[in-house]
């Protein structure tokens, strides 16, 4: 259906404008009836009739009858959120507001605009609310002077001074006082009042989209029913198989494998830099790991890996809150990994589990797999669109707590060599507004040895997007992630730095099992119980939730500049040469530092250790020796239903078997956080694509006949996302245009990369799918 015509504000007649007019509160019937309200919250319906009745009759005027308090403000909010866009976090922040601030702070606006009869000065007063930004401002003062003032809404921007045309709207107070002056000039010409023209645009505009009834009675269009979907054309399988970020197994380097002459050249660039300072940086690192690891062997899981619990995070006002997460961030940013507890509520988390299991059970062509070294750990269902990793993506706690740990990113802007001329922009990232990276679901195995005997440490673990990309210029080099390692500084690496990432280019030879998106964490959602481990090692392995099926070594920094280092040197005695020593003296000698050499630039070879194209980064005790794997891996503490598991990008890490019980593992739902980046918005996309046709993710594509998920029974659609997370959850699955309002989560930045991602997503115009 083709949209209607807008009329000019500028010719509209009298009589066509109050035909406008009247169908306004058919239309607000009809859009009321449309939105599904919570039990005891008031419809749009109810709400409009306080903004244009009861709100006006009681504040506006010379003596109003009442003085407007907070429970007035939030309920004029609540029909601006319920009325134009949702913003998930606005209510929080006005309701944050003291009531006699409030009051205060209204009335001061109010005696300020009534003596002077200057909106844009009373505005400025309004907005010292917290929330409250021009738009929520004039939309109180609109109350005050509904005759004059006129609510900064869309519809009336649209119509007033874009003719009818969604343009980008700042929210600021320049558009603002042209919006006012049009409107001003429509009241003139027809004798009507500002609170009417805010009506009559909400019409037209509505009724441009088809989305409203043209005339008052008639029946109301049915939706279009969601058309079958067909399987989507078959994909070319990936090169190496669509397990290979999890499969050690395929290649695990047992010896240093030579790669192309290219490497060696590449190696050799790096040292000639900078040759005096990498050795020093070097020796540095080795005395601080040792340091560092010794402290980590004796604590305990739960004293190294960070926790906090949901509440502290979500409860900003409270001091104690304040303090514990101040204490989770900074252990957070030095381990790279941390728990946050009670993310999802514990009988919703079990109910998604039974849901899952229901929908596995309906659909037995279901394709699974398993992963990890040998012997393999984890069970992998190539699942994406069941019900519990629907609810889970979109549930609004689980994305409050990925804007709570993409926070901890910065975006300082590029760093370019010191020779540039000129220093570039910082790339558009929104670490507020998280996207959804629909992943597969995850189960540790069961080892029924751990019951009765200690688990045997992981030798082999794994550093995720790319490998040899780290080294290279037109890999990690591009956006100079690692330059200050490179250049002998390994102190001065940020890990946080996300303009570091964005820039990069992490898979340059399609290996299979690859992310195409800048994950700012990898994430586990627990959905079922881990149970405590069974060992009695005297060290942090005693008393870990082996259940979770995962161990961390959790020093960031450190392993980072290590394992990027490591392919410079070689020691001058091998381990076993001396023969005058015992075990541990000869590996004490091995390790010390001074068995350890800066090869010069014209002896560096090919070999990157662990690093092997189209793979994941391996890590393991023949290859980095001072990593210590078998005391410095930590296994993640228990995982109660709910608990959320994020771990940084650079992080080594290693799946384990689970020593609970048969049938008592826990279920993870792979769930990264995610930031808004223009690669990201273009992969999202991709992913909104396969979802609506129950496809794989775009990056889990193999081909080998396998249609997804397109024929399962069960398979929610569209609108269960909505239901489980509004339009936040829909926007993150890319199904509904981000919020560009300017408000004070955000700055400007931000605002813009929201504008570039709706404009992606929504080339026709910004809304929803």
């Amino acid at each position: 259906m083709s949209k209607q015509t807008v009329p000019s504000a500028d010719e509209i007649s009298a009589e066509d404008f109050k035909a406008y007019l009247d169908k306004y509160e058919d239309c607000i019937e009809a859009i009321s009836a449309s939105k599904a309200s919570k039990p005891g919250d008031k419809t749009l319906a109810q709400l409009d009739k306080y903004r244009y009745g009861a709100a006006i009759d009681e504040f506006s005027g010379e003596k109003p009858k009442k003085h407007m308090g907070l429970d007035d403000v939030k309920t004029l909010v609540q029909w601006k959120l319920r009325h134009g866009k949702f913003r998930p976090t606005l209510m929080n922040l006005v309701s944050s507001n003291s009531p006699d601030f409030v009051k205060k702070t209204v009335q001061e606006a109010s005696d300020s605009y009534r003596k002077n009869s200057d909106a844009a000065a009373a505005l400025a007063i309004l907005t010292k609310l917290k929330g409250i930004g021009p738009a929520t401002a004039s939309l109180l003062l609109a109350v005050l002077d509904p005759d004059r003032v006129i609510f900064f809404a869309d519809e009336a921007f649209y119509w007033l001074c874009c003719g009818g045309k969604k343009e980008s709207i700042k929210y600021n107070a320049k558009e603002y006082q042209a919006l006012s002056g049009e409107a001003r000039k429509l009241c003139k010409r027809l004798k009507v009042k500002a609170v009417d023209v805010e009506r009559v645009a909400f019409v037209i505009l509505r009724q441009q989209d088809n989305d409203l009834p043209v005339e008052k009675g008639t029946k109301k269009e049915e939706k279009p029913q969601r058309p079958k979907v067909s399987p989507p054309p078959k994909s070319k399988a990936k090169k190496l198989g669509e397990n290979a970020k999890f499969d050690m197994e395929a290649y695990s380097q047992q010896e240093p494998i030579p790669l192309q002459p290219r490497f060696a050249e590449i190696k050799r660039k790096i040292v000639s830099a900078n040759p005096d300072a990498i050795a020093a940086s070097w020796n540095r690192l080795l005395r601080e790991l040792k340091r560092e690891i010794d402290l980590i062997t004796a604590m305990n899981a739960a004293e190294v890996i960070p926790s906090i619990d949901f509440d502290d995070v979500s409860n900003a006002s409270a001091v104690q809150s304040l303090e514990k997460r101040e204490d989770f961030s900074s252990q957070l940013k030095k381990r790279g990994v941390g728990i946050i507890r009670g993310v999802v509520p514990k009988g919703t988390a079990v109910a998604w589990k039974q849901e899952l299991d229901d929908y596995i059970w309906t659909n037995p062509q279901t394709r699974t797999s398993t992963c990890g070294s040998l012997p393999k750990e984890h069970a992998v269902y190539k699942l994406f669109w069941s019900p519990a990793q629907i609810k889970a993506r979109a549930l609004p706690n689980v994305l409050a707590a990925q804007k709570f740990a993409m926070s901890h990113w910065s975006t300082p802007g590029p760093r370019t060599p010191s020779s540039a001329s000129s220093v570039s922009a910082p790339p558009l990232v929104s670490p507020t507004t998280p996207i959804t990276y629909a992943d597969r679901i995850v189960v540790p195995i069961h080892d029924p040895w751990t019951q009765h005997y200690s688990p045997l440490p992981p030798s082999t673990a794994q550093v995720d997007n790319g490998s040899v990309e780290r080294w290279e210029p037109d890999g990690y080099g591009r956006a100079r992630t690692y330059s200050y390692i490179f250049e002998g500084w390994w102190e001065g690496h940020d890990p946080w730095d996300a303009s570091a990432r964005v820039l990069a280019s992490p898979d340059l030879y399609g290996g299979g099992g690859r992310c195409s998106v800048f994950r700012m964490f990898q994430g586990w959602l627990s959905l079922g119980h881990g149970q405590p481990s069974t060992s009695t090692q005297p060290n942090h392995q005693a008393g870990a939730g082996a259940g979770a099926g995962l161990a961390v070594l959790p020093l960031l920094k450190h392993t980072t500049a290590y394992f990027l280092l490591r392919p410079f040197f070689s020691p001058g005695t091998a381990l076993y040469s001396n023969t005058t020593l015992d075990p541990q003296q000869k590996w004490s000698a091995f390790l010390s530092e001074s068995n350890w050499t800066l090869l010069p630039p014209h002896k560096q070879d090919s070999i990157l250790h662990g690093a092997l194209p189209s793979y994941a980064q391996e890590i393991n005790s023949l290859l980095h020796p001072h990593l210590r794997l078998a005391e410095s891996l930590v296994p993640v503490p228990t995982l109660e239903p709910g608990d959320y598991l994020i771990w940084h990008p650079d992080l080594v890490h290693a799946a384990t078997t689970t020593t609970a019980g048969e049938g008592a593992s826990s279920t993870m739902v792979c769930l990264p956080a995610c930031p808004l980046t223009q690669g990201n918005v273009l992969y999202l996309a991709q992913q909104r694509k396969a979802f609506l046709a129950g496809a794989t993710g775009p990056d889990f594509a193999s081909g080998g006949g396998y249609a997804g998920e397109t024929g399962h029974v069960g398979r929610p659609g569209t609108g269960e996302v909505g239901e489980a997370g509004g339009e936040e959850g829909l926007r993150a699955m890319g199904l509904w245009a981000w919020d560009e309002e300017d408000g004070v989560e955000v700055g400007e930045r931000e605002r813009e990369a929201r504008r570039m991602g709706n404009g992606i997503l929504f080339p026709d115009g910004f809304g929803g799918v």
